[in-house]
């Protein structure tokens, strides 16, 4: 969602059942910069160096919080910004990265001081946290690790998956991913013989999704909070690719 978003504060209203809003200076410089209406991909990537990719807000961090109850395990965490900002709400969050900030290996985040601890480790350590709600915000484009590290939280036995990105053909994830979420049935490889997109075809959803919450987003992104709940493992059958029709000369 483009546009200025309720800026952090300190304190809550009387009487409101929500978490109280805590400082959230990442947010606060997206409203300044919006409110400029320049040109913001410079801003953007300084944001990104400083805090990461996605802009959390009250509303999103209190989705976590209701689907949270042992706690939060991330992996990709980055400068451990969102892991800050749910630490500040109480939520026991345990944080890794294959090159934790402020490593000069991360090319995101080299030299940047982390706001929470981060731990150096990959999606392999997902199954030791199986009670943890899971955590990816912004996972790598076209790797295989996100699809490996929802997948391995599911055979684990967890019961929440949290999800910061854009849906199937975005900039986070891949295909596989894409699936593996329930949000993509179509086979780009087979359907339209792309030679770029990995076959989903025998990919069974392992979770399905039960809230989404609009982010705030630069223009042209469209990243957004999903929050999925496992389902049972159903086997989906592989679809033969249909043989292509010939092609009719428009001159």
């Amino acid at each position: 969602m483009v546009g200025r978003h309720a800026s952090s504060v300190n304190g809550s209203s009387a009487g409101s059942a929500r978490a109280p809003r805590l400082f959230n200076p990442l947010l606060d410089a997206f409203n300044r910069a919006i409110a400029t209406s320049g040109d913001n991909q410079d801003t953007r990537a300084a944001m990104i160096a400083r805090y990461g990719f996605a802009i959390p807000t009250d509303d999103a961090l209190d989705a976590i919080m209701r689907c949270s109850p042992a706690g939060v395990v991330e992996i990709g965490a980055g400068t451990g910004y969102w892991a800050h900002l749910l630490a500040q709400r109480g939520i026991d969050v345990v944080a890794f990265d294959v090159e934790p900030a402020p490593s000069q290996d991360n090319a995101w985040f080299a030299g940047t001081t982390p706001w929470h601890p981060v731990h150096r480790g990959n999606h392999d350590v997902v199954g030791r946290y199986a009670e943890r709600t899971l955590l990816l915000v912004w996972p790598t484009k076209n790797e295989i690790w996100p699809a490996e590290a929802i997948t391995q939280h599911h055979n684990a036995g967890g019961t929440y998956l949290v999800y910061v990105g854009e849906g199937p053909g975005g900039r986070t994830g891949d295909d596989v991913f894409q699936a593996l979420l329930g949000e993509l049935t179509t086979c780009t490889q087979c359907e339209h013989e792309s030679v770029t997109s990995p076959c989903i075809c025998g990919v069974a959803a392992l979770w399905q999704r039960i809230e989404t919450i609009p982010l705030p987003h630069w223009p042209g992104y469209r990243d957004d909070l999903h929050v999925y709940t496992r389902q049972a493992l159903k086997t989906r059958q592989r679809r033969r690719p249909q043989p292509r029709k010939p092609r009719t000369d428009p001159r």
